[in-house]
Parts: C-alpha cells; sequence; structure tokens
C-alpha cells in the first residue's frame, strides 16, 4: 500500500507541475497578443483570462513545489481540489463547445487524468509511517 501511496503522490505532483507550467505559458502567450477561447471553459471574463492563467499557475507551481519539498503540504490538497471542481464544471457543465469528438475524448481523458491526480493530493494529508 505504501508503493500505491508513493506513486499516486508522484504521479498528482509531475500532473500539477506540468499542468502549472503550462498554464503560466499560456498566460504569457496570451499576454503576448494570441487570442485565447477558453472563457466558456474557465470562470474568467475574456478581459482577465491572461491574469487569471498566470495566477492560477503561479500558486499551482507554489504549492506543488512546497508539497513535493514537504515544506507545506497542506495547501496543495486545496489546490487539487479547486482544479478538480474547474475542469469538472467547465467540461460537462458550461456552455464550452467541443471542436469535434476527438476534443471531447481529450477533454474526457484530461478529466480522467485530473481526476487521478486529485486523489494522489488527497493522499498528501495521509500520515507517513515513521513522520509526527
Amino acid at each position: 500500500m505504501r508503493a500505491f501511496g508513493f506513486i499516486l503522490r508522484a504521479y498528482s505532483y509531475v500532473f500539477h507541475f506540468i499542468l502549472s507550467l503550462f498554464l503560466v505559458a499560456t498566460a504569457l502567450l496570451a499576454a503576448s497578443g494570441e487570442q485565447l477561447r477558453l472563457t466558456g471553459l474557465l470562470p474568467f471574463t475574456a478581459d482577465s483570462i491572461v491574469r487569471g492563467l498566470l495566477v492560477m499557475g503561479i500558486v499551482g507551481l507554489l504549492s506543488t513545489l512546497l508539497a513535493a519539498t514537504g515544506i507545506f503540504r497542506y495547501l496543495f490538497p486545496i489546490w487539487v481540489t479547486i482544479v478538480l471542481i474547474l475542469t469538472i464544471r467547465g467540461i460537462f457543465f458550461s456552455s464550452y463547445i467541443f471542436a469535434g469528438e476527438h476534443a471531447f475524448k481529450v477533454a474526457l481523458w484530461l478529466a480522467f487524468g485530473v481526476l487521478a491526480a486529485f486523489f494522489g493530493g488527497i493522499w498528501v494529508l495521509k500520515p507517513r509511517k515513521g513522520r509526527l
């Protein structure tokens, strides 16, 4: 069971680190003039989407790095919960229209990845043997 928990936590750290880097990179690209069409997918307006993505990316990077290094692990479960809620809300309960069946399947795989990373993020709170 310890190996399963380690793999789940490691997956969650890697997943959220890459996701956070992607959010920061997307915000930086959009700030340089690229047009984003994510308004229905995320809870930001067209005016605040760049700022929202940048803030989310930075918060994700900080919470992931703090949890992975063991400095402060209690922010990470909050972060993974927010990502799970935004993903489920954006894919299933928004007015966002996918470009086709393939785009929807990719979004479903992303949702499954976020769900697995969520369980890994919650697993961070489980007390480890030999630690107080």
